[in-house]
């Protein structure tokens, strides 16, 4: 078997931006002692950043628990009482579009919508060389699911909103967050020297959430929302680790000297990867660089298959639309709001406390 493959790069959300204003101008409508600590946390989400510590991700995440919380303390619902007030929010892929709403529901949405964010950008930034360090990214993208599913539940019924709080950019999210969870799960079992055959099962998985992800990003609303860096890695994502699957799963079967199907399954992981490379544009070169570097591996093994086939098992290779679909298992899962409110994350790599861990 060849080297390890470098790891590939993580997709992060970018925060929605909220419109700098004058709310909760009647203290009436809140006891008096949350008033001006409300006041003052809905004002520093849209404070300019005073330092590097304040754009970090960890401490923005804070601002927004904060500010949830104190809101969820509050006695009453303002826009019960002032049909003027609204609160206003940024699409966070298309910054130029905007909604306003005078919805308390839709004000905490947004800052869970930020939470996930600030979790897949902690997530993405941590290094995975280490098992520390890919068991922190990992809870990280499930408190980033869990936070982008808890989004779509919110904005049930709500009405107007931008396109990345509609429901079915939260379930795309949170597909693609558990897609990124189970790939660190994939990375932790490979190097753990878990079997062929279990590996299998987790890219598989992991392949069956990027292509869930893909089949949004690309259907209304979605469509032409997000970057074509984006869509491209999504889809050269799903494609490498339905690539993955085939490619451990024929190693057991070489082991097994099952040699016609082996040939079958590397032949189709290679073609998941060719065919991807051909429209996949703008996908990051250290993701192509680690496909490419698949193919390559699968070819070996293809060629050294099909030639001890020609030589002793004379094997008769399977069809590919004969071939029962790969066995997935997944080790991820959303986590639950408590999780997320509770989220404390440390400075530095893989420094991140408790938080859902794969099984």
């Amino acid at each position: 078997m060849s080297k390890p493959r470098p790891l590939s790069p993580m997709l992060s959300v970018p925060e929605k931006k909220a419109v700098t204003a004058e709310v909760f101008r009647d203290r009436h409508f809140f006891g008096s002692a949350f008033f001006s600590d409300i006041r003052d946390a809905r004002a520093a989400l849209s404070a300019p950043p005073q330092n590097n510590h304040t754009q970090q991700p960890s401490f923005r995440r804070n601002l927004h628990l904060r500010y949830h919380r104190l809101l969820s303390s509050a006695r009453e619902d303002p826009c019960a009482f002032d049909e003027t007030l609204a609160f206003t929010w940024h699409d966070a892929f298309r910054p130029h579009l905007r909604h306003a709403a005078a919805s308390l529901r839709f004000e905490k949405a947004a800052l869970v919508f930020n939470v996930g964010a600030a979790s897949s950008r902690i997530g993405a930034a941590v290094g995975r060389a280490t098992e520390a360090g890919v068991k922190a990214a990992c809870a990280e993208f499930q408190r980033a699911a869990g936070a982008f599913r808890a989004v779509g539940e919110m904005m049930e019924g709500e009405e107007g909103a931008t396109v990345d709080m509609s429901l079915q950019a939260a379930a795309m999210l949170e597909r693609l967050m558990l897609a990124q969870g189970q790939e660190c799960c994939f990375e932790r079992a490979l190097a753990a020297g878990t079997s062929p055959a279990a590996c299998s099962k987790v890219a598989r998985q992991a392949a069956l959430y990027y292509e869930e992800a893909y089949a949004a990003v690309i259907a209304p609303p979605l469509q032409n929302h997000f970057g074509r860096s984006w869509v491209s890695e999504i889809q050269l994502k799903a494609a490498q680790f339905n690539a993955e699957a085939c490619y451990r799963y024929a190693i057991e079967l070489h082991e097994k000297t099952e040699n016609g199907e082996e040939i079958a399954r590397l032949q189709v992981g290679v073609n998941a990867i060719v065919n991807a490379k051909k429209t996949a544009r703008g996908a990051p070169g250290p993701l192509y660089d680690s496909a490419s570097r698949l193919e390559q591996d699968m070819n070996l093994n293809l060629e050294k298959a099909k030639d001890e086939n020609t030589r002793i098992y004379l094997i008769r290779i399977p069809a590919v639309n004969s071939l029962a679909p790969l066995p997935s298992a997944s080790l991820v899962r959303a986590a639950s709001l408590s999780e997320i409110f509770d989220a404390k994350t440390e400075s530095g790599d893989a420094k991140t406390e408790n938080g859902p861990q794969p099984s």
